[in-house]
């Protein structure tokens, strides 16, 4: 056998199989050598507040009012319902009999307001609804609109009007005539309970404008706006742990009710010295009220209190906001947001420097791209980072002594929903995924 020949037909055996070779590990290296396991999230909002939380003390100006008889009361206003001056608020009676039968005729001469209230204009056409329609419409939305706001005497006061509209739709459509019936009836009801009435009775007049609250607690005259005046944490604490003022009857006067003379009141809150390094005298901040279903008002920060020696402090809050609903119990919990830090939510292991310049890789399409982040703050875990570019410089800006800026990083900043890599292996700006 001719050895040229087999070296020759070796030769090109042994091509073909380095050019396979070459071709496998080209393959290889395309379908696995440029790709590797990764997983990413969405750059999404997130915000981390700093809260102080304590059992806050109200301060404002209150005085009482009172009446001769303390048998029972009948409130002829809401609690935080503004009055003026000689407003009549309430009605006191010597026994509970006359209260009962006073609350029966108040019932009575409602009854007699809606059905005054449904009677049909004259020529008013009979087949004409449209427009009694459309009010039935309005009164419907505004009382779902009251009850998700909790403002449930406007609910009461629209549930009477919506009803007297539907009465005069029943006159218009001819289902029935009129109401003089049901009115006969009611006054004839009115007359027998006025004759009823026996007893000693006083309405209860306002003595000055305000505000009429019913619930008193004993510190209407201990916690006023002069307590704040040269307040000291340790007359604050005092205050808060004393007992509050016999509430009895003052010669032959009993105390039924209060008026705040303002719409300005004041919150105080114990809480430690080193807290008190947090506020800002004259900032605003949120407070949040859990016993009034989390209501939230803006406080201003007045003073803060505190003592050479110990710990303790003392934050006086004020607040400009009567909210209808709003329960003025006298101690009760307050969270006050001291600052807020909201940014996007980026995982401690994605973070990377590049070229100096701290930041995130990011998938986009297939391509991973370096963007730069600014962080805030760190939690559990992550970081909290600013959403706007801190670099971030328009073309013709300038400094301030007339010189051009400096140019932008040339890795653009993190956008909301950028898809943040958390895993993945020799990751490198501009590699792409196969």
């Amino acid at each position: 056998m001719d050895t040229k020949y087999l070296k020759k037909v070796g030769l090109y055996i042994l091509s073909v199989i380095l050019a396979l070779a070459f071709i496998f590990y080209i393959i290889y290296h395309m379908m696995n050598g440029f790709t590797t396991d990764i997983s990413t999230i969405a750059a999404e909002i997130q915000s981390k507040k700093s809260v102080i939380s304590a059992d806050g003390y109200i301060f404002r100006d209150e005085h009482y009012l009172y009446s001769s008889y303390g048998g029972a009361v009948g409130y002829l206003t809401g609690d935080g319902e503004k009055v003026s001056i000689d407003q009549a608020v309430a009605e006191t009676f010597s026994d509970s009999t006359g209260y009962s039968i006073r609350a029966e005729l108040s019932s009575i001469e409602d009854k007699l307001a809606i059905l005054k209230e449904s009677e049909v204009p004259k020529g008013a056409a009979n087949s004409d609804t449209a427009t009694v329609d459309k009010r039935i419409s309005s009164y419907y939305y505004l009382i779902l609109e009251n009850l998700a706001e909790g403002k449930y005497s406007h609910v009461m006061q629209s549930t009477d009007s919506l009803l007297a509209q539907m009465n005069r739709r029943q006159i218009i459509i001819g289902d029935i005539t009129d109401f003089s019936v049901i009115t006969a009836s009611l006054e004839a009801q009115k007359s027998a309970l006025t004759s009823r009435l026996s007893g000693l009775s006083e309405t209860v007049y306002s003595d000055t404008s305000g505000y009429f609250f019913s619930d008193i607690d004993g510190y209407e005259e201990s916690f006023n706006i002069k307590a704040l005046e040269n307040m000291t944490v340790s007359s604050f604490y005092s205050l808060i742990s004393s007992s509050p003022e016999s509430i009895g009857q003052v010669g032959t006067q009993m105390p039924i009710g209060k008026i705040a003379t303002g719409y300005e009141w004041y919150i105080a809150l114990p809480i430690g010295k080193d807290q008190a390094y947090d506020i800002v005298i004259g900032d605003k901040y949120s407070g949040v009220f859990p016993y009034n279903y989390d209501t939230e008002l803006d406080l201003i920060a007045e003073k803060v209190l505190t003592e050479n020696s110990g710990d303790r402090a003392v934050a006086v809050f004020s607040c400009g906001e009567m909210p209808e609903g709003f329960s003025y119990l006298r101690s009760q919990a307050v969270e006050i947001v001291i600052s807020e830090s909201k940014g996007y939510r980026v995982p401690k292991t994605a973070v990377r420097f590049l070229d100096g310049y701290e930041g995130v890789y990011t998938l986009y399409g297939s391509t991973v791209v370096f963007k730069r982040i600014n962080i805030l703050l760190e939690v559990e875990g992550h970081y909290i980072v600013s959403t706007t570019d801190p670099l971030a410089i328009s073309k013709d800006e300038t400094t301030a002594d007339g010189a051009e800026a400096d140019p932008l990083p040339p890795y653009e900043y993190l956008s909301l929903y950028d898809r943040i890599i958390i895993a993945g292996k020799d990751l490198s700006n501009g590699m792409v995924f196969y």
